[in-house]
């Protein structure tokens, strides 16, 4: 039986992703199959953001499909059964107008899957984090953790750039992992300037050797929180935006201060409404890291 392992990505576009997935497929003396399932390729975003996030839009039914199909090739590879494998692929190349390269070989030991999206939202994640724990299979993920002006920048490059209120609106609604909120938020590697390759190659040759148990994981029903540790992290954040605020002047026109300052303030209540509905309580010697993490 093959070992197989999900690398899920999460970051806003410009942050990094495509090259982290070349550079993994590049790898001298690679003892893995690569799989890059780039959701670009496979799944059209509408025009309008609003459009493509709601949870009724083409853009939700297609990630829903593209994930049970994920489930089915990745069964089909456990069970050796290529005939069942030959025939998803096709389907999926049918589905998505685009081929999926993944060898039938049913020699292959080793498969890492690169789950290349923006994954901002934690549910997002969370559909990935089920799957790898109902087919024990195993799964990390990389966060990269790169400044919005430096993204926006990157993205001005591209030959098909992204609006940049798209970016904006993601940097605004993306939620960090965070290990000490949530407990399927252990396994993440945190990506700001250099990648260590080194680092993600034994996390990986890690995850084939301990897959994810099946185990059903009960969320916690967190107690309402006191207004005074509410007060307390509005301050830490507060302090946070200022600071970034300063940092803005020096390198922004007015405009687009007057831009970031609104992302700022939204990002601040994003915030808020995670830790109050994290699976794990928060304590008073916790508040701090934990607020900074997640901004």
């Amino acid at each position: 039986m093959p070992r197989i392992c999900l690398n899920v990505l999460l970051g806003i576009p410009g942050s990094g992703k495509t090259t982290y997935c070349q550079q993994i497929v590049a790898l001298p003396c690679r003892k893995f199959e690569v799989v890059h399932v780039c959701y670009d390729s496979y799944i059209r975003i509408d025009v309008d953001y609003d459009t493509f996030r709601d949870i009724k839009g083409f853009y939700k039914l297609q990630r829903q499909k593209l994930i049970s199909y994920m489930e089915m090739i990745i069964l089909s590879l456990k069970k050796k059964d290529q005939p069942k494998l030959k025939e998803i692929i096709e389907s999926w190349r049918k589905e998505f107008e685009h081929e999926l390269n993944i060898s039938t070989d049913p020699e292959v030991s080793k498969i890492l899957f690169l789950i290349d999206d923006n994954n901002y939202y934690r549910s997002m994640r969370t559909e990935w984090q089920k799957m790898a724990s109902k087919l024990s299979i195993g799964y990390f993920e990389t966060y990269f953790d790169t400044a919005l002006s430096i993204a926006v920048q990157r993205n001005r490059a591209r030959a098909q750039p992204i609006a940049e209120h798209v970016i904006n609106q993601m940097w605004m609604r993306l939620e960090k992992p965070s290990g000490k909120l949530y407990h399927r938020e252990q396994d993440v590697i945190t990506v700001q300037d250099v990648v260590d390759y080194e680092r993600v190659v034994g996390q990986i040759q890690f995850c084939f050797e301990h897959p994810q148990k099946h185990t059903v994981v009960q969320k916690l029903v967190a107690e309402p929180m006191e207004q005074s540790k509410v007060h307390k992290i509005d301050n830490i954040l507060r302090k946070i935006i200022s600071k970034k605020m300063i940092e803005a002047k020096d390198c922004m026109s007015k405009e687009e201060v007057q831009s970031f300052a609104k992302i700022l303030q939204e990002r601040k209540k994003s915030i808020l409404e995670q830790i109050r509905k994290c699976e794990q309580n928060v304590t008073e010697e916790l508040i701090h890291s934990v607020v900074e993490e997640l901004f």
